[in-house]
C-alpha cells in the first residue's frame, strides 16, 4: 500500500500563510487603536490640567487675555479629542472587520485540519484491512500447501 499523502496540504499551507498575514494585520490595527486611545487619554489629561490652571488663574486675578488663551487651548484639546474619538470608532470597526476575516480563515484552516485527520484515519483503516488480507493470504497458502494435515489446522 502506498504511503499516506494529504492531497490538500498545499491548500492548507496556503491558508496557514494567509492566516498568519491576516493575524499580523489585525495586530497592527489593534496597535493603532491602542495608540489612538492613548492619544485621547493624553489630550483629556491636558484639557483637565488646563481647566485647573484657569481656575487657579481666576483665583489669582488673571487678565482676560490669559483666560482666553487658556480657554482656546482647552477648546482646541476638545476638538482634537472629538476627532480622535471619531477615528477610534472607525478603527474599532476596522479591527472588528479584520477579526471576522481572521476567524473565517481560521475556521477554513481548522476544517482542512479535521479533513486531514479523517483521511489519515481512513487510510489507517484501509492499511489495517490490507495487512489483515495479507495475513489471511499467507495462512491460506500455508494451509493449501500443507494439504490440510492436522498439524497446520491449528494455525487458523
Amino acid at each position: 500500500m502506498e504511503a499516506f499523502k494529504f492531497s490538500l496540504s498545499r491548500v492548507r499551507n496556503y491558508k496557514s500563510q494567509v492566516l498568519d498575514k491576516e493575524k499580523k494585520t489585525l495586530a497592527a490595527l489593534q496597535r493603532q487603536r491602542s495608540e489612538i486611545q492613548d492619544r485621547i487619554n493624553v489630550l483629556e489629561a491636558y484639557r483637565a490640567r488646563k481647566a485647573a490652571e484657569i481656575v487657579e488663574k481666576q483665583k489669582k486675578g488673571a487678565t482676560m487675555v490669559e483666560l482666553m488663551q487658556s480657554n482656546f487651548l482647552i477648546e482646541n484639546a476638545r476638538t482634537q479629542i472629538t476627532a480622535a474619538r471619531e477615528e477610534l470608532k472607525k478603527m474599532e470597526a476596522a479591527v472588528e472587520a479584520q477579526r471576522k476575516v481572521v476567524l473565517s480563515i481560521y475556521q477554513e484552516k481548522t476544517g482542512m485540519d479535521k479533513l486531514e485527520e479523517k483521511q489519515v484515519e481512513e487510510y489507517r483503516v484501509l492499511e489495517a484491512k490490507a495487512a489483515e488480507n495479507e495475513i489471511m493470504q499467507v495462512i491460506s497458502n500455508k494451509l493449501a500447501s500443507s494439504g490440510g494435515d492436522e498439524s497446520t489446522v491449528g494455525i487458523a
